[in-house]
């Protein structure tokens, strides 16, 4: 990477012309994800953000189930738009799946009482920082 971290979030904008082909390999992005997770701040090193990594049929899997999910709850008149947006992503290299692992942050909870309303907030702070870290370095 021959940019800084601050030209590269400057410079960081969503890609809505999406495509099968990276300009980095499928072991290139697990690492960055991998990385992000291990090392992204969060409260008491809590580390409870998790990242679901889909590659090929896995991540055409993941759209063609939404799509019949959908299916079944978006108007059928309403649907050719849905079905376009979901047709956009599926024609993606692969899908990140961002969560919180909810067992460690009531983990937190229990331990340290004093901080309990304050875990799910920090965690979903700590979300947001490993999205940004992630989605910046794949720019």
């Amino acid at each position: 990477m021959d940019r800084n971290f601050r030209q590269a979030y400057e410079n960081r904008r969503s890609i809505y012309a999406i495509g099968k082909e990276s300009q980095i390999s499928k072991e290139e992005i697990e690492n960055i994800v991998n990385h992000a997770v291990k090392y992204v701040p969060s409260a008491f090193n809590s580390q409870s953000a998790r990242v679901v990594q889909l590659f090929n049929k896995h991540h055409d899997k993941l759209w063609d189930i939404t799509r019949e999910t959908l299916r079944k709850i978006v108007p059928e008149d309403s649907f050719s738009s849905t079905d376009e947006k979901i047709n956009s992503f599926q024609s993606g290299y692969g899908t990140l799946l961002f969560f919180e692992d909810q067992a460690v942050v009531e983990g937190l909870q229990e331990q340290f009482s004093l901080y309990k309303d304050n875990f799910p907030i920090w965690s979903l702070q700590s979300s947001g920082m490993l999205q940004f870290a992630i989605w910046t370095s794949l720019a």
